[in-house]
């Protein structure tokens, strides 16, 4: 059994880390255990430890020592204190932690785990990091790096790998995040689903329609692809719009007024917004627009003199 948190792919030490352990050396020994046979395995640490290898002259390593003999919750509740010196861990080497301790742990030893790292002991919480490891390689990689939000993983495990794969490329592609990475996901699954076309197939459908776009803006291009899925996903709310900017353009509004739609046109209101230079220039039409909202008639429409 090995105890590496980190998903497949990510076990060397960067730069920064092989740059640290060069000038300073290793600051934070390695915890490793004993083992019955001799020998020791590296419990945590091990990217400090290769890091220290690539010196000229590595020396003696100085390590934690945990006995072979010790019981399970105590070296799993070393291991992730000793983990979380080094800062907070991302789900992914969350989820691999308990994938690792309920090995060895029944659920119920293994709940009080999760506290250290800010969650209640729930075991639905478990679970839910446990689920991030059955989705695709591409999605567990972006968790890690926080590119991918866990919430948005949550939603892609409904499809299927490739799906899974093309979602999280254009997440990384035009580097979404927050409500986009959401949208992206929602308007995605809600289009698959409703043509029954694969994630790659919609990607190809938009291309087709939007030959002319620019694919060296990034940001040009995201707000383009966010912008039809919403068109094809919401084609009432588009003709509405449209129906709508016929309507303001009619009125012919001058300057400094504006005419718009409640959000989604959850209903019939139109919101006419004006505004002025200052205090004293509201001040001085004031009275006729309060009269106009009040009784429905400006005052002329009562004195002909005016």
């Amino acid at each position: 059994m090995t105890f590496n948190l980190r998903p497949s792919g990510h076990a060397e030490p960067d730069a920064n880390l092989i740059e640290s352990v060069r000038q300073f050396g290793i600051l934070c020994p390695p915890l490793v255990q004993e083992q019955p046979a001799g020998g020791f395995l590296v419990v945590s640490g091990k990217k400090r430890i290769r890091a220290a290898r690539r010196r000229p002259a590595t020396g003696k390593i100085i390590c934690l020592v945990a006995p072979h003999d010790i019981p399970a919750f105590s070296l799993f509740s070393l291991l992730l204190h000793h983990a979380l010196l080094g800062g907070q861990l991302s789900v992914i080497e969350q989820a691999n932690f308990f994938r690792k301790a309920l090995n060895r742990l029944p659920m119920a030893r293994a709940l009080p785990l999760l506290i250290p790292l800010g969650y209640k002991a729930q075991k639905y919480k478990i679970e839910e990091l446990l689920n991030f490891l059955s989705l695709d390689p591409s999605v567990i990689t972006g968790l890690h790096r926080g590119t991918i939000q866990p919430k948005s993983a949550q939603k892609m495990r409904q499809l299927a790998p490739d799906d899974q794969q093309e979602l999280a490329r254009l997440i990384m592609e035009f580097q979404l995040g927050g409500s986009k990475q959401h949208k992206l996901i929602d308007q995605s699954i809600d289009l698959m689903m409703r043509h029954e076309r694969s994630m790659r197939e919609t990607i190809a459908h938009y291309r087709r329609e939007n030959k002319e776009r620019n694919q060296d803006n990034k940001p040009q291009e995201a707000a383009s692809f966010l912008r039809w899925l919403f068109e094809k996903c919401h084609p009432e709310s588009v003709t509405a719009e449209t129906e709508f900017k016929r309507f303001a353009a009619e009125l012919e509004v001058p300057p400094k007024i504006n005419v718009d739609h409640t959000r989604s046109f959850e209903d019939d209101t139109v919101v006419l917004s004006l505004s002025f230079a200052d205090r004293s220039s509201l001040l001085k039409v004031w009275p006729e627009i309060r009269t106009i909202m009040t009784t429905g008639t400006p005052d002329f429409a009562t004195d002909p003199q005016r």
